[in-house]
């Protein structure tokens, strides 16, 4: 499987739109209240949200026969807002390729520290990465009790 990875343009947009569209919606529910996959949905839909991420945030992505099938943003400031890949794409390595993608965006900004949060279905992935646990919080989402992991990275 050949797939590119590359700074997000406009022209991604509805690509990437529909595929956080469909994570969000998809999964939302074993990560996140109510509110938030209703919030993060209609971000997904939201074009002015991701213009102003293309202007001022590294939006990188995973790319296959023009397809977007994983994604990651991080702000100026060294925070991953996001990274996620197509539910039949995981496992592949892409995660991996796009994280080493966004590591190197962050060095060549200058950044010296990453910092993210993350969930109990991402958690082992950060930490795999180099991520140091900071901060635990319990919340119910979806009825059940997830422990979401703020990390951070010294690069």
């Amino acid at each position: 499987m050949k797939y590119q990875i590359s700074k997000a343009t406009s022209g991604d947009l509805p690509l990437m739109q529909r595929l956080f569209y469909q994570t969000v919606t998809m999964y939302g529910a074993k990560l996140f209240t109510k509110d938030e996959v209703k919030m993060y949905s209609k971000l997904a839909i939201n074009t002015k949200y991701w213009e102003q991420k293309f202007l001022y945030d590294l939006v990188y992505n995973a790319k296959l026969n023009g397809e977007v099938i994983g994604s990651f943003s991080l702000t100026k400031e060294g925070f991953i807002e996001y990274i996620f890949v197509h539910q039949n794409y995981q496992g592949k390595g892409i995660a991996n390729s796009l994280y080493k993608a966004l590591e190197n965006a962050a060095k060549e900004s200058g950044l010296v520290r990453l910092t993210t949060r993350v969930n109990s279905s991402t958690g082992t992935f950060f930490k795999k990465n180099g991520f140091e646990v900071v901060k635990e919080i319990k919340k119910v989402a979806g009825g059940e009790e997830v422990v979401h992991i703020v990390g951070t990275k010294e690069i």
